[in-house]
């Protein structure tokens, strides 16, 4: 996190990770489907499709799919990344494992994504006025950087668990080491009941 960037409540941390849960889910659905279709309709020796310009539509699909499931991610990934780094900071060695690497591999990911969307914003800016959705003016050069866009995506999708990961160990360690509360103390007993009434003055 940049110092002028303030560190999201945890209740918003909360909703990032289980944006990032969901993202994690529908990607691999999204690439379990373009496994299926490519198995299907591409030879099994050579590994060739045998319809290119079919394969072609339906791996733009795939990568458009994939970088829509990402939307809900997109704003606050950097932001997990960092926070990641903070946790894991702060854990016992013993608990990192490959961490430290996937973190990298996260945060090339997230910056090269960036650096995409900015390089099509340019992009699109300089086209044509007649180059608009639905033309090949518009829709290659978007393609391209879609297709550029999924290999970074899907590494989120490789390594992205390690956000939630470090956030749940984090949370346990911050359990382990909170001071217990102090004992509630069982108030005295009551003094025994007068047998008679106090004396009137």
């Amino acid at each position: 996190m940049t110092t002028s960037t303030p560190p999201p409540s945890r209740e918003a941390h909360q909703l990032y990770l289980r944006q990032l849960a969901t993202y994690l889910r529908e990607s691999k659905q999204i690439l379990d489907a373009w496994d299926a279709y490519a198995d299907e309709h591409c030879d099994p020796v050579t590994f060739e499709p045998f319809d290119e310009a079919a394969y072609g539509i339906r791996q733009r699909q795939r990568d458009t799919d994939t970088l829509n499931a990402f939307g809900r991610v997109y704003f606050h990934a950097d932001l997990l990344v960092d926070i990641a780094e903070h946790q894991l900071a702060r854990l016992p060695a013993s608990a990192t494992s490959d961490y430290a690497w996937r973190l990298g591999e996260l945060r090339t990911g997230i910056e090269r994504l960036y650096a995409l969307h900015r390089q099509w914003l340019d992009l699109r800016g300089n086209l044509p006025t007649d180059a608009v959705p639905g033309t090949g003016t518009y829709d290659e050069p978007l393609a391209e950087n879609r297709a550029d866009a999924w290999h970074y995506l899907d590494q989120w999708g490789i390594h992205g668990q390690a956000l939630i990961d470090i956030n749940t160990q984090a949370q346990k360690q911050a359990r382990q080491h909170r001071s217990p509360e102090a004992p509630v103390k069982a108030p005295p007993p009551p003094d025994a009941a007068p047998t008679t009434p106090p004396a009137r003055r």
